[in-house]
C-alpha cells in the first residue's frame, strides 16, 4: 500500500516503480478543501508584522503555523511574536533534535499556540485543529505550499491560510 497527500503524478509514478508496484489500484481524492480559507496579502503596504500579529489575534487560542523560508527569519518572526504577547516557538534544522521534538509535543499538546517554521517542520505531524497556516516568505514550489496549508483544518472545521508576497 502506498498512499500521498499531495505527490505529483511523476513522483507518484516514481514511487510505484521503487517500490516494485505493477498496474496497482489507484484512487484519487480532490484537491478542494472547502473548510479553508485562502487568502494573499501583499508585503510592504504598511507593517507586515503587524498584519501577521492580527492574523494570529484573531485566532486566540488556537494553534497555528507561520512559514519562513529562513532560519533567521523564523528566528526574528519568533521573537517579534513572543514579544507582543504570542505564544510562540521557533523550528528549523539549526536546532537541536532533543529541542525540535519538544517543540513539536507542545505543539501537539496544546501547550504552544504558535510555531514558526521552516518547511522542516510539519512532515508527520497529523494535529487536526490547526486553524492557521501562514507563509509569511513565498514557498519554493507550489507542491510546497499545497503540502504545507493541507496542515490547516485536517478536522473539516474552518481555518485559515494566508500567504504574504512581494515582487
Amino acid at each position: 500500500l502506498a498512499l500521498t497527500a499531495s505527490a505529483t503524478r511523476p513522483v507518484a509514478r516514481d514511487i510505484l516503480r521503487q517500490l516494485g508496484m505493477r498496474k496497482p489500484a489507484g484512487y484519487k481524492g480532490s484537491f478542494f478543501r472547502a473548510n479553508l480559507e485562502i487568502g494573499c496579502r501583499k508585503k510592504g503596504t504598511g507593517d507586515t508584522k503587524k498584519e501577521l500579529l492580527s492574523l494570529i489575534k484573531r485566532r486566540k487560542g488556537e494553534s497555528g503555523i507561520v512559514y519562513c523560508l529562513s532560519r533567521k527569519g523564523v528566528e526574528q518572526t519568533c521573537t517579534f511574536l513572543k514579544a507582543n504577547g504570542v505564544n510562540a516557538l521557533p523550528y528549523h534544522a539549526g536546532l537541536d533534535r532533543d529541542l525540535r521534538r519538544e517543540t513539536q509535543e507542545k505543539f501537539i499538546r496544546d501547550q504552544v499556540q504558535i510555531v514558526v517554521a521552516t518547511i522542516a517542520f510539519g512532515m508527520g505531524i497529523d494535529k487536526p485543529d490547526v486553524r492557521l497556516v501562514v507563509h509569511y516568505d513565498l514557498p519554493k514550489t507550489v507542491e510546497g505550499y499545497y503540502q504545507e496549508t493541507g496542515r490547516a483544518g485536517r478536522d473539516g472545521f474552518p481555518s485559515d491560510c494566508v500567504l504574504f508576497y512581494s515582487y
